[in-house]
């Protein structure tokens, strides 16, 4: 197991984010994986990369603080700055950000409070996202098991075990996970290619669930993967653009939970008209999605169109990871917020004003949920008036 570990926290530098010897790294994690962060700075170094720098966060100390402190004093505490991102992004260096969920550790916190902090500190990491939507820097999301996540979605306290799961997926277990994930990349980039030739005007997306959903695209969108020079979220399945946001009607329902700040949102769903989130519900956590969606203007549009086949090897996995990177990576996918600059044709060298005008959302934030389903149908309805059927019983077509 450790020399597993070992490899994939090599991989991580290597693999995803393409460092070589003189490269600076940033490393954001909690601290309660601290020992794999001492893995990644390890390797690095064997790599060549010296200049490291790392932010280590410590969950239970910032709960505390929702628990016990004002607003005011909350983002004041150095627990909660997140100004380092601006300063590392400035400064040339790669971001590593290692995920360890803690399914329900914020569900006693007080949703508006959480809500307003999150908001803050996104806003505060202005020149990092900035740097990260023109792509000029390598940033990566990977996951790191712990024994709380193990416990709630596997049922035991058994870390390995979930570590174990994560090699499989990663192809960490392979021989080359190096190469495997480059022709996978390569796929999945033909995939985005085939989109991009067919011009798209609009997608509709239908399922048993009762999602019925139009979602007009940019006319000169563009699909990709998430390989844009290095590989930024690990693992991925997707292919993905971002949609015009002023061209969306219709209903969708998410097809499985959403953790987001730690707190479970389940049954939700969401209805558009003009491309504007006019009304939603949750049986679950329905403060929690409020406290998504009203965060500013841009959280009630879609900045995010992502297709995934429903039988991707997470998806048959058949667990709920309460984790976005893998729950994303599961099936089809879509996202509230910030759009990206890649998907729109000449879109990293685009004002800000240029995007908008073309349909891209602007906003503090970004948060995918999910809405893959075995039945799910979507159809393009093309530029020249045709129709084309892209995926069906959640999967592309054969041959797409």
């Amino acid at each position: 197991m450790e020399e597993l570990k070992r490899k994939y926290a090599r991989f991580l530098v290597e693999g995803c984010l393409r460092l070589k010897s003189g490269d600076k790294l940033f490393i954001i994690g909690y601290s309660i994986i601290e020992d794999f962060i001492r893995l990644v700075i390890e390797e690095a170094k064997k790599l060549g990369i010296v200049d490291i720098k790392t932010l280590i966060n410590d969950p239970f100390k910032q709960k505390n603080l929702y628990l016990t402190k004002s607003y005011e004093d909350i983002i004041k505490s150095p627990l909660m700055d997140r100004t380092m991102y601006n300063k590392m992004a400035v400064e040339g260096y790669a971001f590593l950000s290692l995920s360890s969920p803690l399914p329900g550790h914020l569900e006693d916190v007080d949703q508006e409070l959480l809500s307003k902090v999150s908001a803050y500190q996104m806003k505060s990491i202005k020149t990092y996202k900035e740097y990260q939507l023109k792509g000029l820097i390598k940033w990566n999301i990977s996951a790191v098991p712990n024994k709380i996540w193990a416990k709630d979605i596997l049922g035991v306290e058994d870390e390995d075990k979930l570590w174990d799961i994560l090699f499989d997926i990663c192809l960490i277990k392979e021989d080359n996970p190096v190469l495997l994930w480059d022709e996978k990349m390569n796929r999945l980039k033909k995939r985005a290619q085939y989109l991009n030739d067919l011009k798209i005007d609009c997608l509709h997306y239908h399922n048993s669930l009762g999602t019925d959903l139009n979602i007009g695209l940019p006319k000169d969108y563009v699909f990709t993967s998430a390989d844009e020079g290095n590989i930024v979220n690990m693992p991925s399945e997707e292919v993905f653009t971002s949609p015009d946001k002023f061209r969306v009607e219709g209903i969708v329902y998410a097809s499985k939970p959403l953790l987001h700040n730690g707190v479970l949102i389940e049954d939700f769903w969401l209805k558009f008209k003009n491309g504007k989130i006019t009304d939603y519900g949750a049986l679950k956590g329905y403060d929690a999605l409020a406290g998504i969606i009203e965060v500013d203007d841009g959280a009630k549009y879609l900045g995010e169109v992502a297709l995934v086949d429903y039988s991707s090897p997470i998806s048959m996995k058949n667990i709920l990871f309460k984790n976005t990177l893998y729950d994303e990576n599961a099936s089809s996918h879509l996202a509230i917020g910030q759009s990206f600059s890649e998907c729109i044709k000449d879109g990293l060298v685009k004002t800000k004003e240029e995007l908008e005008k073309m349909g891209l959302n602007y906003s503090c934030m970004h948060v995918d949920f999910f809405i893959g389903t075995s039945d799910l149908e979507v159809e393009a309805l093309l530029q020249n008036k045709s129709k084309s059927i892209i995926m069906k019983d959640g999967n592309f077509v054969e041959g797409k």
